[in-house]
């Protein structure tokens, strides 16, 4: 498989590129930490104004109708820059699954969200249970539904207009827009690692039309997965993206950093740990580029995307604490970048999955492939 960027590719991750430096410095990264909803939206609408938000957008509602391998690219400069932008659970958990499976009036959403003026996020988890088999509940009641249940982790849902829930419906699942203010909804800030805003969203009661259902009931497992494998893999793309930039600043501490008047990137348990971070930053990206680019072409491959989140989980973890522990005692600093790159590496370590239950996924399957002969 070839991975060389496109031209193309190249190009909307230079601009994102040029959007993010020219802003995301120090003392505007503490200022989002400080601040109460922590999204740059100012940086959004610059995004909206380069038509970055509408990369993966269908051009019938604006946007550039190209690919989620395209928009996996403004993702890791997003990561690269440790960026406060809502961009995965708007741009990919919401807005991709509206796109392909909502009707004409849902999918009328996706203008605004391409204008920068409406984000959207998905309550995809659960306590103690599997996204796939969520246990919310969705039950008719008169001429629409009735939601009850608990949603953790739900990111940015106190910004958002709608909320995408996933719910079980008699056997199957459904699939939700739900107003963020509707009557029934109650969101509690949750503390997170990066400050990033994630809430627990309460359901008690709330009551939706039948407009508000995103595809058909039997369509709703396909949804689902088609959501969750997404979703997957494009934290798996802002993990690339934090993992190089810590590497790569790392590796310039090295050269700088001395003891015995020598350069700490000449010992050799230093070049030795480095050499670990490069393979496991090789690791990240490339799984990560081989399941956007079959999720691309319609190709879900359970493997490839459980393979992609270990490597996001399993080598961010060792850069993130690598990083740390090279950079000895300054990286505790606040003021010293390293440490925001190592908290976010942690927080999406066990987004959807950590290292572990992925490698049970890998198993499972492998288990279950017939061998050649």
């Amino acid at each position: 498989m070839d991975f060389a960027l496109s031209e193309e590719q190249q190009e909307l991750a230079g601009l994102a590129a040029r959007i993010l430096s020219d802003r995301m410095d120090l003392q505007h990264l503490k200022e989002r930490d400080r601040s109460d909803d922590w999204y740059d939206l100012d940086t959004w609408r610059e995004f909206a104004k380069a038509n970055l938000l509408g990369i993966a957008m269908p051009e019938a509602v604006g946007g550039l109708g190209l690919g989620f391998v395209d928009l996996c690219m403004v993702l890791r400069e997003v990561g690269r820059r440790v960026a406060p932008l809502p961009v995965i659970p708007t741009l990919v958990s919401a807005a991709l699954p509206v796109a392909r499976y909502g009707s004409e009036s849902q999918r009328a959403l996706l203008s605004k969200v391409i204008a920068g003026d409406v984000l959207l996020t998905a309550a995809l988890i659960e306590y103690g249970g599997e996204p796939e088999q969520p246990t919310t509940t969705a039950t008719r009641d008169g001429e629409g539904w009735r939601l009850d249940g608990l949603k953790g982790s739900v990111p940015g849902a106190a910004a958002a207009e709608y909320v995408l829930v996933p719910a079980r419906v008699d056997a199957g699942v459904g699939l939700f827009l739900v107003p963020a203010t509707a009557n029934g909804v109650t969101l509690g800030r949750q503390q997170v690692m990066n400050h990033e805003p994630l809430f627990e969203m309460r359901l008690d009661g709330v009551h939706v039309g039948n407009d508000a259902q995103v595809g058909t009931a039997e369509q709703g497992r396909e949804i689902l997965s088609f959501t969750l494998n997404r979703t997957t893999v494009a934290t798996c793309a802002v993990v690339s993206g934090v993992a190089d930039q810590a590497l790569r600043l790392t590796a310039h501490y090295t050269t700088e950093r001395k003891q015995f008047d020598r350069a700490i990137g000449t010992f050799q348990a230093v070049g030795q740990r480095m050499a670990d971070c490069y393979i496991d930053n090789q690791a990240i990206e490339l799984t990560m580029l081989q399941a956007a680019t079959h999720l691309d072409e319609g190709r879900d491959d359970v493997l490839e995307i459980a393979t992609a989140k270990f490597w996001a989980a399993e080598g961010g973890n060792r850069i993130a604490h690598s990083a740390l522990h090279i950079h000895g005692g300054v990286s505790i600093d606040v003021d010293f970048p390293i440490h925001r790159y190592f908290l976010w590496l942690k927080r999406y370590e066990f987004s959807l999955g950590s290292a572990t239950p992925e490698l049970l996924r890998i198993g499972a399957v492998l288990a279950d492939t017939p061998v050649a002969h």
